[in-house]
Formats: structure tokens, sequence, C-alpha cells
């Protein structure tokens, strides 16, 4: 998931290696001094080693091993999985071997043949990632912060979607355990008021995170009296496949990239080649606000990232102005990144030519993704033939394969591997088997494909909407308003 690009970006944290102006800034009430530290906590989500805690153990190891010589001022404490030294880990090579890859196609287990698991060797994590250790932890952490200290909490779980909550508030972590937002936001009243702690959340319907800015993280209008704020990514309306993009390098360079990475990049001044400046004022200094921009512009990816201020904007409407100034177009930010972002499509700028475009394109790309998801069903069923028959024709041969997890099943395996290797690949449906399995993979990408396109139209139109909802705030909203939406863009606007 990027996740190498994610915590690079942390090194930024050190006073020293942050640009001169973001440390020379007149100081304010609440504002870090020199000799505070920051303090940056990293949370790997997902309930089991399935989820990739591999991949994120091994860019925090990485990373620790960087920051042990560079970083000696910042806080940084990392909670993945148990902890426990000996937890084995999910590991996914580049290469794919060969060898047991008929046995695995047939019971369509193809998608783990290369895997391996290998013992975790993060010699520095704070805590395991399991709701109650990380409940504590936190509860520790955020108490000790004292007035002015700036934090950033970082969470990403690699997980399928969860129909369950689709009210989007909860964290999903190690051991299948949860921690909803209201206890989050509990633990994070901990800390002092005044004591900027800020959040990036990548989850499937991560949309409801945005209310850790709430009191007790409800659905109400005031914000916390806390210095809260943050950005997550989601979906828009999630559709099949649009949270899980696709296999990792099914697209080309720039095309597979996540939200976070696209963000950490941006923080560490390393966006890919290609992509604009993510310092889009050019004061020299990138805040976390223009890293949002810079993914929600730059990112290729089935998210549909989202601010805190852009959440209060969309909470502050009043519902009778909902139905009004639905095609109204206005210059502000809001409306200028859509603009830039239609272009890059290359889609007309604004107007009723930009809406005539995109809903041909969307119809274009609807019909595409069924026509996907037939074929897909089709092959299903006729992969799921062509496996009963080669199943039945092992056990035939072998009854012993009919018994996984047993010793037999163990001698079966080690002494006719071989064996059922030239008996599969001898058969004529076994061939048909490859090519359609190789087939459905194609087809999967082309879908997450797909979805990254249906996804750039979303964005547009919510830039669109924002820039309207903007123009609305700036002629209508309460002085109390105007004053708690400045408080999250100021929050927003700063620098790691």
């Amino acid at each position: 998931m990027g996740a190498r690009a994610l915590l690079l970006a942390a090194l930024l944290l050190q006073p020293g290696l942050v640009p001169a102006q973001a440390q020379t800034q007149a100081p304010t009430a609440g504002a870090p001094s020199a000799a505070m530290r920051s303090h940056v906590w990293i949370v790997g989500g997902g309930s089991d080693p399935q989820d990739g805690s591999g991949r994120i153990e091994r860019d925090v190891l990485w990373l620790t091993e960087l920051m042990r010589a560079a970083t000696p001022r910042v806080d940084l404490k990392v909670f993945l999985a148990d902890a426990a030294p000996e937890l084995r880990l999910r590991q996914q090579p580049a290469e794919h071997r060969e060898p047991g890859l008929p046995l695995a196609r047939i019971f369509g287990q193809q998608a783990f043949h290369a895997d391996q698991y290998r013992v975790q060797r993060l010699p520095e994590v704070a805590g395991g990632a399991r709701a109650d250790q990380l409940a504590l932890a936190l509860k520790r952490n955020f108490s000790a912060l004292r007035a002015g200290e700036r934090s950033l909490l970082v969470f990403s779980a690699q997980v399928d979607p969860d129909l369950s909550d689709r009210a989007d508030h909860a964290l999903r972590l190690w051991d299948d355990t949860r921690m909803p937002m209201h206890e989050l936001e509990a633990l994070a009243a901990l800390a002092p008021a005044n004591a900027p702690m800020r959040f990036v959340f990548a989850q499937c319907h991560a949309s409801g995170f945005l209310r850790l800015i709430r009191p007790q993280a409800r659905d109400r209008a005031t914000l916390s009296g806390h210095d809260r704020c943050g950005f997550v990514a989601a979906p828009a309306e999630p559709r099949s496949g649009a949270c899980s993009p696709g296999p990792r390098g099914s697209a080309p360079v720039g095309e597979d990239s996540d939200y976070l990475e696209d963000f950490f990049s941006a923080l560490s001044g390393r966006a890919r080649p290609g992509a604009a400046a993510a310092d889009r004022d050019h004061d020299g200094v990138i805040t976390l606000h223009e890293a949002h921009v810079h993914a929600l512009i730059e990112g290729r990816h089935a998210d549909l990232p989202r601010s805190t201020s852009e959440a209060y904007l969309e909470r502050w409407q009043p519902f009778w102005l909902r139905a009004l100034d639905t095609r109204s177009e206005h210059g502000n930010d809001y409306g200028r990144l859509a603009a830039e972002l239609a272009t890059r499509l290359q889609l007309p700028p604004q107007g009723p030519a930009l809406r005539r475009a995109m809903a041909t394109r969307q119809t274009q790309l609807e019909l595409r993704r069924q026509d996907i998801i037939d074929q897909l069903g089709r092959l299903d069923g006729e992969i799921g033939r062509l496996q009963t028959a080669l199943q039945r024709s092992l056990m035939q041969r072998w009854p012993e394969a009919a018994h996984a997890r047993t010793a037999t099943y163990l001698r079966f395996l080690s002494t006719e591997s071989a064996a059922v290797q030239a008996h599969l690949t001898a058969r004529a449906d076994y061939a048909q088997l490859v090519r359609r399995q190789d087939h459905q993979t194609v087809l999967l990408r082309d879908r997450a494909s797909v979805e990254r396109d249906l996804a750039q139209l979303d964005k547009v139109r919510r830039l669109r909407q924002l820039a309207r909802l903007k123009a609305q705030f700036e002629r209508l909203a309460s002085p109390e308003a105007r004053g708690e939406y400045q408080r999250l863009l100021d929050c927003e606007r700063t620098p790691l």
C-alpha cells in the first residue's frame, strides 16, 4: 500500500529537517516550541496475517533503522499485529514459483501459492494492534502530551468491505477487534486541548472517521474543543472492487498507488516523476492540506479522499440549500481544482460541456464495468466445473489427497508431488483451467482500472459541489461557524 513512502514522511518531523520557513513562523498560543518533540503513532490495522501486515512490518523496519541515525527528536511508535516476537507475517514475493502450482490452481489457492511467511523482526514495536492493547497504549501516550506538542496518528488497514459497519465508525484491528470512533475520541480528549492532533486514516468505509473532530464523535454540527483535524480515504459509494483496487503491480507505474502513498510521498518531497509540485503556494513548505490536494489531483486510485474542513462544509449546509444552486460554478479554490482535474481527464473544464462529457463517460464506464462483471460471472462457473473435474481425477488416483491437514496428506505431498504435477498438466482440462484463471486475473485488473476511472469522475463532481458549498458558506455562515472552519483550516495547513 506504499507504506514505505508513508513512513518516510515521518522523517520530516525532526525539527532540523522541516523547512526553515516552518520553524521561523511567529509563535502562537499553543504552537510547539523548538524544544518540543513531535509525536507519531503508526497503526497497522487488519485482523490477521493475511491482511498485509507483513509488508507494513517490512517498511517500518526500514524506517526505524533510518531514524535511529537521523531523527533523534521524533517520538515514533508503531503498533502492529499482536507484537509477539514469534508472530509469523505474510510476505508476497515478486516471483511466482511454478512447483506445486497445478495443485493450488485446482483448489483455487493460486493467489496464495507464492506467499511466504516469516517471523516478524521489528525490534521496536511499541505494542500490539488489538483494540484493547491499542487503547491502553494510546491512553498513556495521549495523556502524556504537553500543551502545544504536535502529533500525528496514521492508521491503515487492507481489509475487505464490511457491510455491517456502513456507519463508518470503527477501526478494524488485530484479532478481529474494533475500536469505535467514540472510544478513540474519548482517548484523544485526554490530550491537552491546544496540542494539535492530526490524523490520516485509510480503511474501506473510512469516511465516518472524520467525526473524530466532533464531541463524542457524534454527528453534530459543532467541533470538539480540542485542536484536531485530519484526512481519510474511502470510496464514494463502495462498488465491487472499489475497496480493493486490484493486485499490486497490475497497473502502469503511477496508477497502482493509493491515497496514503501519494499523500506521504508528497509530504516527503518524493512525489513520483512527472507529478506536479506538491508545494502549491511555492512557499517552500508542504503542508498536510497540500499533500491531500496533491493526492486528490495526482492519484489515480479508487479512493475518494476527504478532509475535515471539507466534511465541515458538508455538515454545515442547511437542508433547504441542498436542492438549490446545483448548477452554479465558482472560481474559488475548489472550483479551480475541479477545472484542473477535469482538464487532466481530457474533459472540458466547466459548464454544460463538462456535464455532458462526464455523463457520457460515466455511461461508457458503467457499461464496461457491467460487461466485465458479466464475464467474471460466466468464468466463475466455468472455472468451478473444471476444478471439480480435476479434483475428482486427482482423488481417484490419490485418495489420500481428499484428507487435507492429516498425516496421510502430508506424506502424500512429500512423496507424490512430482507425479501429481505431471498428471494434472497432461490433462486438456487443466490447460483450459489455466487459460480461464489467467483471463480472470486480466478481467479483475480491468475492473480495477474502470473503478479508478469512475473514481476520477466522483472527484470532479465532489470538488464542484465543494465549490458551491464554500460559496454558500462565505455568504451565509455565522461568525461562530466561520471561526470553527478557520480553526480546521489552520490545523490542516501545518507541516509534519
